[in-house]
């Protein structure tokens, strides 16, 4: 179907419902922030929809939006649930290869293959690369003890896979019945369930992970207690989640990657999520170091503004005024972090309720 056509066919008014207050706080009073938003990523949701942010914590929210029942709509072309192909491509993709599993050896005392024994050292050495494999690991601690995670919305299962090369038994968690199929491919415990209707056992895990979940679920407090509720007493949740307090949202306002209407639901700043974490029962929440994604991001919001696919290779790149204005985010982001263009924290259960 034509972009056009489709953005200005309504979405199915009877699946509607109203957002009366804040979903984070209960707050009636509202700002709008954003009106007729368009799917601009995918293409394939139809409707114009309206972001309100609440004044009290800062939560963004749409109103109207898509129902439990009729959100799938919003997914029709949504990312593959193919599985993952992370093999090096070229001889320097090869290179970082051998110096990140010498790395992760180091630190998870494992045997990952290829591997130069130097790239433990070397990759120190490099702060934002050490802080890029930290992440792609989800700054899993080296526990030394048998250990069990559960990624909770896990696609295609590719962290599931990378979390048992480093010795953890891994559970995954999606609703979508080919995701599930694909994910159990690695070995993992994989089951279909909802988010918070996930169906796991009780005070089972010692790591949960929310790689950019929580923004797409209907009642966010929710999930954040079934999230607590499957957690032993002192285990830890991960969670990365886009950033309205952004400086990239900033610049680019209702272009900016991060809104992704009508898929988007609910989007925090620091402030917000923090009380979101502490609603549910969480401790010791900790910010985990900003990456240099602004130029992704830029580029992305860039391309949305000029109507284009931002995963298209052929759309417009970043010229160069925009991506020194990147680069320099990038660097502002070390002392201004809760700017990053991701928020991404860990979070305790107590280790006595």
């Amino acid at each position: 179907m034509d972009h056009k056509r489709l953005e200005n066919q309504p979405w199915p008014p009877e699946g509607l419902e109203q957002v009366e207050r804040c979903p984070i706080c209960g707050e009636a009073d509202r700002t709008l922030l954003h009106d007729g938003l368009t799917d601009k990523i995918f293409f394939c949701a139809p409707g114009r929809w309206s972001l309100y942010q609440c004044p009290t914590c800062g939560v963004a929210y749409l109103d109207p939006r898509p129902t439990p029942a009729t959100i799938a709509m919003a997914y029709s072309d949504y990312y593959t649930h193919e599985e993952g192909d992370d093999a090096p491509k070229g001889g320097f993709a090869r290179f970082k290869r051998h110096l990140r599993n010498d790395y992760l050896n180091a630190r998870y005392n494992t045997d990952l293959q290829p591997a130069w024994k130097v790239g433990r050292w070397i990759t120190r050495l490099l702060s934002q690369k050490r802080k890029q494999i930290d992440e792609s690991v989800r700054h899993l601690p080296a526990t030394g003890k048998p250990s069990v995670l559960v990624d909770i919305g896990c696609g295609n299962g590719q962290f599931l896979g990378a979390a048992m090369q480093l010795g953890w038994e891994a559970w995954g968690v999606d609703l979508d019945p080919k995701a599930v199929e694909t994910a159990q491919k690695t070995g993992a415990t994989v089951i279909q369930g909802g988010f918070p209707d996930t169906g796991l056992p009780s005070a089972h895990f010692d790591i949960v992970t929310l790689s950019h979940v929580i923004e797409h679920v209907h009642d966010p407090l929710a999930a954040l207690r079934e999230a607590f509720r499957v957690l032993k007493p002192g285990g830890h949740l991960w969670l990365a989640t886009p950033n309205m307090g952004s400086f990239g949202h900033a610049r680019f306002g209702a272009d900016w990657r991060g809104l992704e209407p009508p898929r988007h639901l609910v989007l925090f700043n620091n402030n917000s999520l923090e009380k979101a974490l502490n609603g549910a029962g969480f401790i010791d929440i900790e910010h985990k170091p900003c990456l240099r994604q602004a130029a992704w991001f830029y580029q992305s919001s860039l391309r949305i503004a000029h109507g284009q696919d931002p995963y298209d290779a052929n759309a417009i790149t970043l010229p160069l005024a925009l991506r020194i204005a990147a680069k320099l985010v990038d660097f502002r982001v070390v002392v201004s972090p809760f700017r990053c263009e991701t928020i991404m924290v860990t979070a305790k259960r107590p280790d006595s309720d």
